[in-house]
């Protein structure tokens, strides 16, 4: 399962240690920079109805209430959210009811595993289960 990671653009470098973090634990990754269309793109079909989406959230992204609503309220987002807090700011109210976890304050050993928790842990490929022979 791919996992879209939105992210506002100061946060890039977050999203790439996220990134490439899930990536060495099995998951395909894509990056989403939040915009003005961030939550239409992600509302509206344009992520795979299989897509987990892990949207960071700092002081710096500037998505509106009513865009955090919209997102949570989608049903083709329904089970997919999940949410990463990388400062101090307060979720928006709209996602206080998804799998949130903060990863502020926390040395890289300790935020490898809270990202991996949040998304399910360490993917096997089919390749690398044992043989039943």
């Amino acid at each position: 399962m791919p996992v879209i990671v939105s992210h506002a653009a100061a946060d890039e470098p977050w999203a790439q240690w996220i990134a490439l973090t899930l990536r060495a634990a099995g998951y395909e990754t894509h990056l989403d920079p939040a915009g003005d269309s961030f939550a239409r793109r992600l509302t509206e079909g344009h992520v795979s109805s299989t897509d987990a989406v892990l949207i960071l959230l700092s002081a710096e992204h500037r998505a509106s209430e009513a865009d955090w609503a919209w997102i949570v309220r989608s049903p083709a987002l329904v089970g997919r959210l999940l949410a990463l807090r990388l400062d101090t700011a307060e979720p928006p109210s709209a996602l206080r009811a998804i799998p949130c976890r903060s990863l502020h304050g926390l040395d890289e050993e300790d935020a490898l595993e809270v990202v991996l928790t949040l998304v399910g842990g360490i993917r096997r490929h089919p390749s690398e289960c044992p043989s039943r022979d």
